[in-house]
């Protein structure tokens, strides 16, 4: 008898302790993703867990943009997250032979990039790298342009081409949506059919993620609702972002209930890709920084104690982070409804909060976010509307006015208006477009004071013709 309680103890007791960890565990993500949105003013959020195989956690949290509650079966844009299942799609061709990974994209689309000009030929293989050569900026001139038609690639690709490439093919990495774009082409062309069919058909119904959608048309028949866009931190409703020709870098739409789907499988990498193409799908292939890498679409760190692999993604109105350790045997996926350039921060450190539960069962503390760049441009914006207004006011009450003085000044007000955007492209690195979607609080602002320069240097040339007519003194030197 005493032989059978201690077998019983022995077999129950480890078990409680389990439920009790995994109530733990429970209770601590769900605080923390209650105090994150609360920190950090996100709208809604999904959270996705899996543990050695199983689903140990599921919650949705907050409101969607028509202020109906955030559901697992709400859909969320995924942006660069899509990039490693359009990565699945490229693996799923060259496993069925259509493709070649090291075969130059030239046998499969038309696309000029300088190719006959020279020896070098961009492979399918660095497109999923991103090592074509293809800049970082080229990628995003064509990213984020909202168009919604069956041909949206296609365009895309048109506006594209030519591109000139920045770096030898292979030389390095950079990464850009241009390359996905033109996956997505391939896609097409070697399948024979539209992209968002082509994913539907060979990996969203492989993969049992039955709300997963590519284009908008879909996604909207499925209650696609947008997310929100930031002011100062504070969300506010998008007018709506989502770019069909965006879809193979950035716009899919999905569900929580789909990516834990997808996260399952790719933890226990059953049924998804035959030998060699599933090693090479999660190996590795360009050094980036210490033991960081980019491989076939995702992002992984090769250290030894601890190798993960991760994708982050956003578009202007939502984020998401996928997160797979292997090696520890647990994945999860989150997705929130809210971005701006200056909130880049705040999923990875959600990202790395959740890490530290599941694996720590310790909650960390949330940095604060910097809007040091909107609170600098509202301040100069301001300044400077003060300042025009008071230098008008000064110049319509002046009976002697130093006319080359104020003649300069009118100049250099309608030149910094002018030259004012190329000078953001050129310090953001990124087209005025990518600007406005990501950052529209300080494009809003940057707007004002162009809009402040303009009507200080035409008002000033207006006051001084005026001043001129009337027959006041105007002075030709200060």
């Amino acid at each position: 008898m005493l032989r059978i309680v201690i077998v019983l103890l022995i077999l129950f007791v480890p078990n409680v302790a389990l439920a009790e960890e995994a109530k733990s565990q429970k209770e601590l993500l769900e605080t923390f993703m209650e105090e994150a949105m609360e920190e950090y003013k996100i709208p809604g959020a999904s959270l996705g867990v899996v543990q050695n195989g199983e689903v140990t956690y599921k919650q949705s949290f907050g409101k969607q943009g028509n202020g109906e509650p955030v559901t697992n079966q709400t859909l969320f844009t995924i942006g660069s997250v899509s990039k490693p299942l359009t990565s699945l799609g490229i693996m799923k061709l060259a496993e069925k032979g259509d493709i070649q990974l090291d075969e130059p994209i030239d046998s499969y689309i038309s696309f000029d990039y300088g190719q006959s000009d020279s020896r070098y030929e961009i492979t399918i293989r660095q497109l999923l790298s991103h090592t074509s050569g293809i800049g970082t900026y080229e990628g995003l001139q064509i990213a984020d342009q909202n168009l919604r038609r069956k041909e949206a690639i296609a365009e895309a690709v048109e506006e594209l081409e030519p591109v000139e490439l920045t770096a030898e093919p292979g030389e390095i990495h950079q990464y850009s949506a241009a390359n996905y774009l033109l996956l997505g082409k391939i896609i097409e062309e070697v399948s024979g059919i539209p992209f968002a069919e082509y994913m539907q058909k060979e990996v969203f119904a492989s993969l049992g993620m039955d709300r997963t959608f590519a284009t908008y048309s879909e996604a909207e028949k499925s209650g696609y609702q947008p997310g929100h866009q930031s002011w100062f931190g504070n969300p506010v409703k998008s007018d709506l972002w989502f770019d069909d020709s965006g879809a193979p870098y950035g716009y899919m739409a999905s569900t929580l209930d789909d990516m834990t789907t997808f996260i399952t499988r790719l933890a226990d990498q059953e049924n998804l890709l035959s030998e060699p193409y599933l090693t090479m799908y999660f190996s590795p292939e360009v050094h980036r920084k210490e033991d960081y890498y980019y491989g076939l679409g995702w992002r992984m760190n090769t250290n030894g104690d601890d190798p993960f692999i991760f994708h982050g993604g956003e578009t202007p109105d939502t984020r998401a982070e996928l997160f797979i350790s292997h090696s520890k045997d647990y994945a999860f996926v989150l997705l929130t409804n809210k971005n701006n350039f200056s909130e880049v921060m705040q999923t990875v450190h959600m990202k790395e909060g959740i890490r530290s539960i599941i694996e720590k069962q310790e909650m960390v503390p949330l940095p604060e976010t910097s809007y040091k760049m909107q609170w600098l441009t509202l301040s100069v914006t301001a300044f400077i509307t003060l300042l025009s207004l008071l230098n008008l006011i000064r110049l319509a009450r002046k009976k002697v006015i130093h006319q080359r003085i104020w003649f300069g000044l009118a100049v250099f007000s309608i030149l910094v208006a002018i030259l004012l955007i190329p000078i953001l492209v050129t310090i953001f690195k990124a087209p005025w477009h990518t600007i406005v979607a990501y950052g529209s609080d300080v494009a809003i602002l940057f707007n004002v004071l162009i809009a402040v320069l303009l009507t200080n240097g035409i008002l000033s040339f207006a006051i001084l013709g005026w001043i001129k007519g009337k027959g006041n003194t105007l002075s030709q030197s200060a």
